[in-house]
């Protein structure tokens, strides 16, 4: 009698080792999920820091020996805090909600925010427009935070008594360029071409994920944003923005 002989089964698949990593699964780490669960659980150490500093405040005062170390932890703590905010732009980007705004007025309200900080340093904060600015479509609140940063690096790089510049112009109604600038924005040692590049510039006092935000934000609205040199050894932060298109 004869048998049919079945076809051979396939080798069998070694089962994966429970340690075994799924390179191919989706649950790895990614700006829209990841990001957003470690700058939540970073701000939560942050504020147990904070509470804890308060408290020590109150209890001791800022007095003798101790106020000095309270000075340390409390400047440290809001680098951190400026730090998250940064990552939290950089790896899980806000929606850009546009409406129709008035640039000069963002460029001055970015520069109100450091008049402070200015005064303190000596340095005098200018905004120079050459003729009036055509309106844009901007996310205001992306937009002014942008150039926020960029003046608080031309800032922090101005000898006492000199000047920030913010420059700005528009081409034919359709282009408005400028630049943030100081005489003193000297950058020694530091490749303009990877400037905006994640953690490259690490200037004490300076956020590390700061410039690439900015240009981020920039180029969203269909501008630039670039580092160029200047007169003798300074830089500029040279920008660009469409206007809005005036109605037909």
């Amino acid at each position: 009698m004869l048998f049919a002989r079945s076809p051979p089964l396939p080798p069998a698949e070694p089962s994966p080792r429970p340690n075994d990593e799924l390179r191919a699964s989706p649950r790895g780490p990614n700006g829209s999920s990841f990001v957003p669960g470690l700058v939540h659980e970073l701000r939560n150490f942050s504020f147990g820091i904070s509470g804890s500093l308060d408290a020590l405040e109150a209890r001791f005062g800022r007095t003798g020996d101790v106020a000095k170390y309270q000075t340390v932890m409390r400047a440290s703590l809001d680098r951190l805090n400026a730090f998250l905010d940064e990552l939290g732009d950089y790896g899980d980007p806000r929606p850009l909600l546009r409406v129709e705004g008035s640039l000069e007025m963002l460029l001055r309200e970015a520069m109100e925010q450091h008049q402070g900080r200015a005064r303190e340093a000596g340095v005098e904060l200018r905004l120079v427009l050459e003729g009036p600015l055509p309106p844009v479509r901007a996310d205001e609140r992306g937009l002014c935070l942008a150039f926020t940063r960029l003046i608080g690096l031309a800032l922090g790089r101005a000898p006492r008594g000199g000047q920030v510049l913010v420059r700005a112009s528009a081409r034919e109604g359709q282009l408005i360029t400028g630049c943030v600038e100081s005489p003193g924005m000297e950058l020694p040692g530091v490749d303009l071409a990877r400037l905006f590049e994640p953690f490259y510039y690490r200037a004490s006092g300076f956020g590390r994920l700061a410039l690439p935000v900015a240009r981020r934000v920039l180029e969203g609205h269909g501008g630039s944003l670039a580092a160029v040199r200047g007169p003798g050894a300074g830089v500029r932060l040279a920008f660009t923005l469409p206007a809005l298109a005036p109605p037909s």
